[in-house]
């Protein structure tokens, strides 16, 4: 049996420019969460939900990326915030953007193929019909 929990695993990104980004292989159910709670704006008795437009891909951004090489203006390396996502500029927002979501799709088809072993390893064996048994051609 696998683990159910989720592994503090950690990759790096090339980006363009010689830069990188270090990212959560995945997320735990509680991260997941609270990247969508900063999502989610306002919510009205019936259950509609306004989106916070601010937050729109910051917050999974945030909780995705544990570090990067990114500098400010005199060179000194700049920590991973929601604040410091939100002033980089837009190319290189939508480079990490495009890159996450490139990362987020390969460790789904890690975790849906590995899924799929797993079947694949625990499926009975066929059951080949008895010497014996009145299947295929030529029975009576």
């Amino acid at each position: 049996m696998g683990c159910r929990f989720v592994q503090p695993e950690v990759t790096r990104i090339p980006l363009s420019e010689g830069d990188w980004i270090d990212v959560k292989k995945r997320l735990t159910v509680g991260e997941e969460r609270a990247a969508f709670q900063q999502i989610v704006g306002e919510v009205n008795a019936q259950g509609w939900r306004r989106p916070n437009m601010e937050m729109m891909g910051i917050a999974e951004m945030a909780a995705y990326i544990v570090g990067w090489s990114f500098v400010d203006a005199r060179g000194l390396t700049v920590g991973v915030s929601i604040s410091s996502i939100q002033a980089l500029d837009s190319a290189s927002f939508k480079e990490l953007e495009t890159a996450l979501e490139a990362h987020i799709k390969a460790m789904e088809a890690e975790i849906e193929a590995a899924k799929n072993g797993r079947a694949r390893e625990s499926a009975p064996e066929p059951t080949l019909p008895s010497a014996g048994s009145s299947i295929g051609p030529g029975t009576t």
